[in-house]
């Protein structure tokens, strides 16, 4: 069975591909040759997902945890920060790779006028 820690860090790392997919997309659109246009949106991506998902996972958590009064809040807090370690690690990767999927899109379909 999945705990509820491990299931939060999955939300977050769906919630950073997304997050990766959009932020890569502008910087995608940007670039003034394929190359370029990729590797912007992987690392635009990367950046998105690290926030969004370690945001994410430390809310989420926090508010879960906090909803058992009996456990207190010191408990709420140190449960939160250690569902935010993976999602530091997971989110960036899921941020990255939702950034390259749309930049490799992006570079494929977007045509480049010669200079």
């Amino acid at each position: 069975m999945v705990a509820m820690d491990e299931l939060v860090v999955l939300l977050g790392v769906g919630v950073a591909v997304i997050c990766g997919a959009a932020a890569g997309r502008a910087f995608a659109l940007e670039g003034e040759d394929r190359r370029t246009s990729i590797l912007a949106a992987a690392y635009c991506g990367a950046g998105a997902g690290l926030l969004s998902a370690t945001l994410l996972t430390f809310a989420v958590v926090l508010i879960g945890t906090a909803a058992h009064p009996e456990r207190g809040i010191g408990v709420a807090v140190l449960s939160a920060g250690e569902a935010a370690g993976p999602a530091l690690l997971w989110g960036i990767a899921g941020g990255a790779a939702g950034g390259l999927a749309v930049g490799i899109l992006v570079a494929l379909v977007r045509r480049y006028t010669p200079r």
